[in-house]
């Protein structure tokens, strides 16, 4: 009996042990939670009551839902009107999408506050959008529906505060990473599908014109370069079929010691062939960063050579018909945070051969998750593909052209200040281009 009842006592403070152990946790936990607050307008959001059969128009930072920055339309910039805006705080994020009336813009300020405006007809005024205010971590899309401006952002439904949600236009479905990796479909307050893809918390998620779903997967912490803002990056990439039930049509698993250095690939035709392929970049702590190409297989096809060195990044922009002769090429910058090297790649064999290029020039800063600060597209009005880029103190902006000669700088555009957003693009009167920029003097930006 006393065996026995010494044996009671034993499981019971055993018992007690583990319930003080669980609260801690739990408390430690609640903490980390009341550090995040999603502001009251996104609670109530108006677009989350979805209508799929209404038309509406997405924008994104990253320009195409493929992630490829290329801006359609044509503007001479160099001898374009600039209109400046004072905007209520520093801008992070810019977006622009056509309206019936000319475009709507969106900014995102660094404190989470949203301005919007339409510009029309040289002039701008500002309007309502949905939600006024977002988590100032969280990259946004502008969605205009019904003529009315809303921002697509996590905080509704335990999403991702670090990527963000889109829609599918034939279901109205909403998809969106959760904070435990999950790619999650809803209509309205209704989840319909779950999929454990064990998601990067900062992917974006792409789409092709099947509305399959492209994202980054696999947070790995072995290559601590931190150089977007956190050491974790992905080692695998998941296509994601939505058309009826969701379901993983492949994941690619990138080699052994490597992992993606990015937040999203570029998930388009680089060949001609019609089919199409994934650009991503891969690093690791020996030879630092290279390009490279998968097919949808996940078989690589093509890749550059590496950076060399371990902890030197490169960062993938754009393909486009970019070359002399109009061929398809890759751009991108090589350290664009010490001395900045835009490259011009093209496919030969399996190889990304570096055909020209030019130092100088930074798509990005360091520690920030804004891998949109650069663009491709027709900046002089001549039919050629140009590469619009900041200089490496970010107070200009640059027009490159791959020509028979190498790299040619085109124009400079001098700022108010240093830039501190995306670059921003909307081609708003057939094939008219405007672009804007958000400066750290609180002030946007357009050109038309």
């Amino acid at each position: 009996m006393i065996a026995s009842s010494g044996k009671e006592k034993y499981i019971l403070l055993v018992m007690l042990a583990a319930i003080a152990i669980l609260a801690i946790a739990l408390n430690g936990q609640q903490d980390v939670q009341e550090d995040i607050t999603i502001p009251d307008e996104i609670l109530d959001c108006d677009y989350c009551t979805f209508d799929y059969r209404t038309p509406f128009t997405l924008a994104y930072t990253h320009l195409r839902p493929d992630g490829n920055r290329v801006a359609e339309g044509k503007l001479d910039i160099s001898n374009a009107k600039r209109l400046d805006v004072d905007l209520k705080g520093e801008p992070e994020w810019v977006l622009a999408a056509p309206s019936d009336n000319g475009s709507i813009w969106a900014v995102v300020m660094e404190d989470g506050e949203v301005q919007a405006f339409e510009f029309s007809n040289g002039t701008i005024g500002e309007i309502d959008i949905s939600p006024s205010r977002i988590h100032p971590e969280s990259p946004p899309i502008l969605m205009i529906k019904d003529e009315e401006a809303f921002l697509l952002a996590p905080g509704l439904w335990n999403e991702s505060l670090l990527s963000h949600p889109i829609v599918l236009a034939s279901s109205g479905r909403t998809v969106f990473i959760d904070t435990e990796g999950d790619l999650v479909f809803r209509v309205n307050e209704k989840e319909t599908a779950r999929l454990d893809v064990n998601a990067l918390p900062d992917s974006r998620l792409l789409l092709d014109e099947n509305e399959r779903v492209m994202l980054l997967t696999g947070p790995t912490d072995e290559y601590g370069h931190g150089v977007l803002g956190d050491s974790i990056e992905a080692s695998s990439i998941t296509i994601v079929d939505t058309i009826g039930n969701p379901g993983i049509s492949k994941v690619i698993d990138v080699p052994e010691e490597d992992v993606i250095e990015g937040i999203t690939p570029i998930w388009t035709d680089l060949n001609d062939d019609g089919k199409r392929e994934i650009i991503v970049t891969l690093s690791n702590a020996n030879e630092g960063a290279r390009l490279v190409v998968f097919d949808e297989e996940g078989d690589i096809v093509a890749e550059g050579t590496a950076a060399g060195t371990g902890y030197r990044w490169r960062q993938q922009i754009a393909v486009a018909p970019s070359g002399p002769e109009g061929e398809n090429e890759i751009i991108d910058v090589l350290t664009p945070h010490i001395g900045g090297v835009v490259e011009f790649y093209q496919w030969e064999d399996d190889e990304l051969k570096v055909i020209s290029s030019l130092s100088g020039y930074s798509s990005h800063l360091a520690g920030s998750g804004n891998l949109d600060m650069s663009m491709v597209g027709d900046f002089d009005d001549d039919e050629e593909m140009e590469l619009l880029v900041p200089l490496q103190n970010h107070r200009k902006l640059a027009v490159l052209e791959h020509t028979d000669e190498g790299v040619k700088v085109v124009a400079e555009i001098g700022l108010a200040d240093s830039l501190s957003t995306n670059i921003a693009a909307v081609n708003y009167d057939k094939e008219e281009l405007a672009i804007g920029v958000g400066t750290s003097n609180n002030v946007l930006h357009i050109w038309y």
